[in-house]
């Protein structure tokens, strides 16, 4: 999986790719990070990326056609069809673990990070226009971020750690919250680890007995609805 990531500030992401099991998974070659700064499509003396807003209102917007030119950049470079655009902004369509599932089979995927009030409506119309079943917008649900960055960053986790080799331990993916045969419907089962006893509180001894069918049992009944 190769994932393309549009951003003013790259930056940001230093200690997200540096560190942990997203750090593990690139030297591995198991994904592949890559990074495109949209003010370098900016042609002007100043290489100006942002600008004032056509009716007036606070803040600055991102221009639109640096962001086009930049990802048309990258589609243009990917070498296969099987590739989705995904602009984080405040949207009705809320990213979650089904989402996760179906993005994972993606070969390449184009991540666009608004700033600041956002980017020009146009970003949004030309790629709706030309690439309609290709362009996603998606939010992390109703609250609003500085920029799309973090929403990234929790993509690239939720996504990644399903592509096989990635995770350590495969089983793990197994059993855990939101899962489809579910309904998505499912919190995870309490899990507990060493010591027994922290200020009182007592690993469950149906944990401790060795009877497997006693462990399932429990895990089973407290397993939480949504």
């Amino acid at each position: 999986m190769r994932i393309h990531i549009v951003s003013i500030f790259p930056e940001i992401f230093k200690g997200f790719i540096d560190t942990s099991i997203i750090h593990k998974a690139v030297c591995n070659k198991k994904i592949e990070l890559n990074f495109y700064n949209p003010r370098y499509f900016c042609y002007d003396k100043h290489k100006q990326i942002d600008d004032e807003i056509y009716g007036g209102g606070s803040g600055m917007l991102l221009k639109a056609k640096p962001v086009i030119d930049c990802t048309m950049d990258i589609i243009n470079s990917i070498k296969t069809q099987n590739f989705k655009i995904i602009y984080f902004s405040p949207s009705k369509n809320i990213f979650d673990q089904e989402n996760a599932i179906r993005f994972k089979n993606f070969e390449d995927l184009i991540l666009v990070c608004g700033r600041y009030e956002g980017i020009d409506y146009r970003f949004e119309k030309y790629f709706m226009d030309n690439y309609p079943q290709k362009f996603e917008k998606l939010s992390l649900g109703k609250f609003i971020l500085m920029g799309g960055e973090v929403a990234s960053m929790a993509f690239i986790e939720a996504t990644t750690r399903l592509k096989e080799g990635v995770l350590g331990q495969q089983d793990s993916l197994q059993e855990e919250s939101y899962t489809p045969h579910k309904q998505m419907q499912n919190i995870e089962y309490p899990q507990y680890t060493r010591p027994q006893n922290v200020y009182g509180y007592n690993v469950p001894d149906e944990l401790l007995s060795g009877n497997h069918s006693m462990i399932k049992k429990r895990r089973e009944d407290n397993e939480r609805s949504i």
